[in-house]
C-alpha cells in the first residue's frame, strides 16, 4: 500500500515543535512569542562575517607591509627590541658595524661615501660630487632576531654623542638667558653679605618676568674687581629694540660716583659668565673739553663760557641739555650734564636755562662728546638683597636680512622660566664640567625633548657664518664642522645664538666625519659624579 507523501505544513510543523522544545529548554516558556534561536543565528552569522573581514584585512596588510628585513644596500638599522643601532654595509659581504647612536651612524655613512668618493678619482673615474653623499638616512626598525645571523664589525662612532638629532617640531626658538642668583642667608642681617652666586644657563624660554627699566640699574662688581653700571640704552620710537649693556665705572672717581648716584650703594657680584654675555660700552667718564671756562668762539648772545651746561625747555617735554663748546653747542644727555657739572660748574649751581630761539640761533658744534651708550637719566640701583636674580636675556628681532639682536636684563626673586617639582626644587639639570675657558656654571634648563641647532653669533654680521653647534637638553655642546655634515645629521636648520652664551657650555665630542671613525673593543669611561646623600634620598622617595 503506497505511503502518504509528506505535506509543506507538517514539515513546518514538526520545525516548529522543535522550536518550541528549544525555547522550553532554553527559557522555560513553550509559548514562542519571540524567536530566542533566531536572533543567536544571525549573531553568529555576522561575527562570521566580521572575523573574515578581519582576516581578509590582515592578509592585505601583510601583503603591503610585510615584515622588516635587513635591508640589502647601505643603511642604518635599529633592532626591535634591543634598541642597538647598527650600519649596514652591504658589500662585499653583508656586516652590521654596532655603533653608539643616531649621530655617529649617519656619520659612519658619509664617512664611507668620503672614502668610495677618494677611491673612484684616484682611480681615474673622474671627479664625484663633492662632499660625498650628503643625503639624510632613516633608519629601518628590524626585529633582532632577523639580524641574527649577519656578521658583526668593531664597535665604532662617537661614544658621548647626542641623545637626539631634532626634527623641525624640536628645536628650541631663539631665547637664550644666563642668570645669576644670590644665595640668601636669611639668619644674616645683609641676607646677601656672603657674596654667594649660582649661575644658570636657560635656552628657549622667553618669559623672564620683569625688565630692567631705564631709571633702574644694577651696580656690579667682575671677579678681577672692575666694577660696571648695567643700565639700558636710550629707546625712541625709531629705535624700539633697545639693548642692555654695561659700562666701566671707576669707583675712585668721586666726581663720576656722585654724579651717577652710586656713592652709597651696595655692589653686588657678577660672575664672568654673565658679565661676558652683556655688551660693553664706552666707560662711563667725565668727557674732556677743551678750553673749559674759556669764551667760545662765537657770539650767542649771552656770556657764557666753554663747559658750561645748558637747560631748554621744549613744549610738553622733558628738558633738553647741551654743553657750550668753542665752535658752538652740543646736545647731551642729561647724565652727561651731570657729569660735567660736578666736575666744574663753570660758577653755575643749575644748568643755564636758554630759551629754544637762543639754542636755534646758536652754531651746532661738532661731535666731541660721543655719550650715544651712556644712560639717558639718572638710575636706581637695584641691590642683590631685594633682586637676588639677575638675568641677561639674548634674542633676535625682525626679518631677513633686517634682523638683528637684542638683549635685555631681567631681575626677580627667582630663576625665571624654569619649572619646580612638587618640592619646589627647579627642574634645571645640575653642571659640574666647566667650559672650554674654565669657566663654570651650575645649572642650565632647556625644555625637555627638545635641542637647539644654532649659529654662534657675536654679531648680526656672523648670524650665517658662525660654528655650528647642537646644544642638547642636558646642556651639552657638540660642534659640527661645516655645513655639509650638518645637513648629513639632518641639522640644516640653524638660528644664530650668543656665543658669549653657548661658550659656557660644557663640551660634548665633535661630531665629525674624521672623529667618527674610531672603533673600541670596549668604550673608556671616565670618573663620573655619585648622586648626593638628598638625591639618594629623593630617589628612593624618603
Amino acid at each position: 500500500m503506497p505511503s502518504t507523501p509528506t505535506t509543506k505544513s507538517q514539515v513546518q510543523a514538526y520545525r516548529f515543535v522543535l522550536r518550541r522544545m528549544q525555547s522550553a529548554l532554553v527559557r522555560k516558556d513553550a509559548v514562542m512569542l519571540h524567536d530566542p534561536m533566531r536572533t543567536h543565528s544571525r549573531a553568529t552569522i555576522v561575527g562570521v562575517c566580521l572575523a573574515a573581514l578581519g582576516l581578509l584585512g590582515f592578509l592585505i596588510w601583510g601583503i603591503l607591509s610585510p615584515k622588516a628585513t635587513a635591508p640589502s644596500k647601505d643603511g642604518i638599522v635599529i633592532g626591535k627590541p634591543s634598541g642597538q643601532v647598527y650600519v649596514l654595509v652591504a658589500k662585499p659581504e653583508k656586516k652590521l658595524i654596532p655603533t653608539f647612536d643616531l649621530a655617529s651612524a649617519r656619520l659612519l655613512l658619509y664617512a664611507q661615501s668620503l672614502a668610495a668618493q677618494d677611491q673612484e678619482n684616484q682611480g681615474g673615474a673622474g671627479a664625484a660630487a663633492a662632499g660625498g653623499n650628503t643625503d639624510v638616512k632613516a633608519p629601518t626598525v628590524v626585529d633582532d632576531n632577523e639580524l641574527r645571523d649577519i656578521p658583526r664589525g668593531r664597535l665604532a662612532g662617537i661614544p658621548d654623542g647626542p641623545d637626539l638629532l631634532p626634527s623641525n617640531d624640536q628645536l628650541i626658538d631663539p631665547y637664550w638667558t644666563v642668570c645669576d642668583q644670590y644665595i640668601l642667608d636669611t639668619d644674616l642681617p645683609d641676607p646677601a653679605s656672603e657674596n654667594k652666586v649660582e649661575t644658570t644657563v636657560i635656552a628657549g624660554v622667553d618669559d623672564l618676568g620683569p625688565e630692567l627699566e631705564e631709571n633702574e640699574s644694577l651696580l656690579v662688581q667682575a671677579p678681577n674687581d672692575e666694577v660696571y653700571l648695567v643700565y639700558r640704552t636710550p629707546g625712541t620710537a625709531n629705535l624700539p629694540n633697545t639693548n642692555t649693556v654695561r659700562a666701566k665705572v671707576n669707583m675712585d672717581d668721586q666726581y663720576v660716583r656722585t654724579a651717577l648716584d652710586i656713592d652709597n650703594v651696595d655692589i653686588r657680584k657678577i660672575t664672568t659668565g654673565v658679565l661676558n654675555a652683556i655688551p660693553e660700552k664706552a666707560e662711563l667718564e667725565t668727557p674732556r673739553i677743551e678750553g673749559r671756562g674759556e669764551k667760545p668762539d662765537f657770539d650767542m648772545g649771552e656770556d657764557l663760557a666753554i663747559g658750561t651746561v645748558l637747560s631748554v625747555q621744549p613744549t610738553g617735554e622733558a628738558p633738553a641739555y647741551y654743553v657750550v663748546q668753542r665752535d658752538g653747542i652740543e646736545k647731551i644727555s642729561q647724565v652727561t650734564g651731570d657729569l660735567i657739572r660736578y666736575f666744574d660748574s663753570i660758577g653755575a649751581p643749575d644748568p643755564v636755562r636758554l630759551s629754544p630761539a637762543v639754542v636755534s640761533r646758536s652754531p651746532e658744534a661738532a661731535n666731541h662728546i660721543d655719550d650715544t651708550t651712556f644712560p639717558s637719566r639718572r638710575t636706581e640701583v637695584l641691590t642683590a638683597q631685594n633682586w637676588p636674580v639677575a638675568c641677561l636675556g639674548w634674542t633676535v628681532s625682525g626679518d631677513g636680512n633686517g634682523r638683528i639682536e637684542r638683549t635685555s636684563v631681567h631681575v626677580g626673586k627667582a630663576v625665571p622660566g624654569v619649572p619646580t617639582d612638587s618640592a619646589g626644587n627647579p627642574d634645571s639639570v645640575p653642571v659640574s664640567t666647566p667650559s672650554a675657558d674654565g669657566t663654570r656654571i651650575d645649572h642650565f634648563y632647556m625644555p625637555p625633548g627638545r635641542a637647539a641647532v644654532v649659529r654662534q653669533s657675536t654679531s648680526k654680521e656672523d648670524f650665517g657664518t658662525g660654528q655650528i653647534t647642537l646644544v642638547s637638553d642636558r646642556g651639552v655642546k657638540y660642534g659640527v664642522p661645516d655645513e655639509a655634515t650638518a645637513q648629513v645629521l639632518g641639522l640644516s636648520d640653524q638660528e644664530p645664538a650668543p656665543r658669549a652664551i653657548i661658550q659656557l657650555l660644557p663640551d660634548g665630542s665633535s661630531l665629525s666625519a674624521k672623529d667618527v671613525e674610531q672603533s673600541f673593543d670596549s668604550v673608556p669611561y671616565g670618573q663620573g659624579q655619585y648622586p648626593s646623600e638628598s638625591e639618594q634620598a629623593e630617589q628612593g622617595g624618603g
